[in-house]
């Protein structure tokens, strides 16, 4: 049994599927790997198709992720602007 056990033996085979995808999910979002948990949460969906809490999870994971995304590109400019200035010093 993982960590996320919950009565496990009692699930039938789809059930534990999807909570075993849905709980990989969530280990990945809580370590902040967004695209891995977003590949999760769609295998999830492949077990219950439009699942309300897997797509929810999956627009989460993607905001989540364009927000690290644009922090990264001001990161980004501000670096170039900085080497660009000492290299015109």
């Amino acid at each position: 049994m993982g960590a996320h056990a919950e009565h496990e033996e009692i699930l039938d085979p789809v059930t534990k599927a999807y909570n075993d995808l849905m709980n990989a999910g969530k280990d990945f979002q809580k370590i902040e790997l967004y695209a891995f948990a977003i590949k999760k949460y769609k295998e999830a969906l492949e077990v219950r198709p439009y699942d309300k809490d897997a797509n929810t999870n999956i627009n989460e994971c993607r905001s989540r992720l364009q927000h690290d995304n644009k922090i990264i590109a001001v990161i980004a400019v501000v670096a170039v602007v900085a080497v660009g200035i000492f290299l015109l010093v």
